[in-house]
Parts: C-alpha cells; structure tokens; sequence
C-alpha cells in the first residue's frame, strides 16, 4: 500500500529528459493528486525549491550546475549536501548510474531524518516507485556498493577534496586546516592504507591515489 499523496510536492531534478518522461507518469498515476516539478539542472532546481519547499526531492548525482553547463558528480554531490542540511529536510531519493559518491557522506545520510534512498537508474519502475513510500516513511536504504564500503574520517576526505579538487600542496593544505606537514603526511599514510594503495615505484603514489579515490566515490 503506497503513502498517501495528499499535500505532497514533488521535486525531479535531473538532465535527461529520457529519465524524466520515464518516471515522471508513473509518480503521476501512484500519487495522483501530489504536485510534481522537474529541473535539469542546479540553479533551476534551487530556485524551484525556495519558491515551492517540496517534501520529496528526486535528484541525480551528476548535473550542470546551469542550463548551459557540463554535467558534473561535484555539482550533484554539493546540491545534495545542501537539500540534506536545508531546514525543509525533504525525503531524498538519488537516481543515479553511480552511487559511489555517497560513500563520503555515509555518516550524513545515516543521521538523516527526513528519509533517504538511493538507486541505480537501471533499476525497474516499479522498484524505484517502491522506494519512494521508503524514502517518505523517513526510512533509510543505500545500496550494497554504499553500504559495504567503510566510512572515511572527514579529515581524509577533506585532504582529498583540498588535493585533488581544489589542487593544494600539502604545506597548503596543512594551513587551510590549521594542522602540522607531518599530520597531513600522516593522513595520506592512512588514506593509502585505507585505498589499498602500494607503492609502485614505476607509478606516482599521488596519482594512484587519486585514481583509488576517484573509483571509490571519495572525489568527483
């Protein structure tokens, strides 16, 4: 028996219209009379949210941040992190062909109230219908690939993010977080260790590194 649709407002965000026509009919028909909107891309989106608060908010990890923009796993990523932390906390689903980046917000999504649920975009109809009454329950599914996968200390993910996206050097990410050399030399040990990365010495240790997290969803 799926939740009841009165009063709900849906949000659809994604850049592929296929996806959209495709799930957008069978929202229609369970939810009949819920008010559902789509965005294709982050500025939209954001807009739309301020001006109608939607309860439920379907977004894909990767996007433009603008219309006119490349689609981009850090453009999804960051808009999701900002639906988590709004004070409207909606149910979120992420629909998305890789759901590894929510490996590094684990700890975020397990604490998160309003409910969450991810899947892949391959997944059946009827599967992905299905968990949106998981998602409006305020309960929580992630997929295996998520779920099996250890959650990284925020440190860590904050030297990956200040490297590999912001492109620092490691005397300044030392002083971006206000720790010494020999800390953050010690956290890409650990990093390495928990990327089972060895050292080649016919390869860069750095861009091994980088290659891992990238594969594991910790960076865009």
């Amino acid at each position: 028996m799926h939740m009841q649709s009165t009063s709900h407002r849906f949000l659809l965000i994604d850049d592929h219209e296929a996806i959209l026509s495709g799930i957008l009919p069978g929202l229609q028909a369970r939810y009949p009379t819920a008010e559902i909107t789509t965005a294709k891309d982050v500025e939209t989106a954001e807009k739309t949210m301020e001006q109608q608060q939607p309860n439920f908010v379907v977004v894909d990890l990767i996007l433009p941040a603008e219309q006119q923009d490349f689609p981009s796993a850090r453009a999804g990523v960051q808009l999701l992190e900002r639906l988590m932390n709004s004070e409207n906390a909606p149910s979120l689903m992420v629909l998305s062909i890789n759901t590894r980046p929510l490996i590094r917000l684990k700890s975020v999504i397990n604490a998160y109230e309003g409910g969450f649920v991810a899947l892949d975009k391959s997944m059946p109809l009827q599967d992905i219908l299905n968990a949106v009454d998981i998602a409006l329950r305020g309960s929580i599914y992630l997929p295996p690939e998520v779920r099996s996968r250890p959650e990284f200390d925020r440190r860590w993910l904050q030297v990956l993010t200040l490297k590999y996206e912001e492109g620092l050097s490691d005397r300044a990410i030392a002083q971006a977080m206000n720790v010494s050399d020999r800390t953050i030399r010690n956290y890409w040990a650990r990093i390495q260790d928990a990327l089972n990365v060895y050292d080649d010495p016919n390869k860069d240790l750095r861009m091994q590194i980088q290659s891992a997290a990238r594969k594991a969803g910790l960076i865009a």
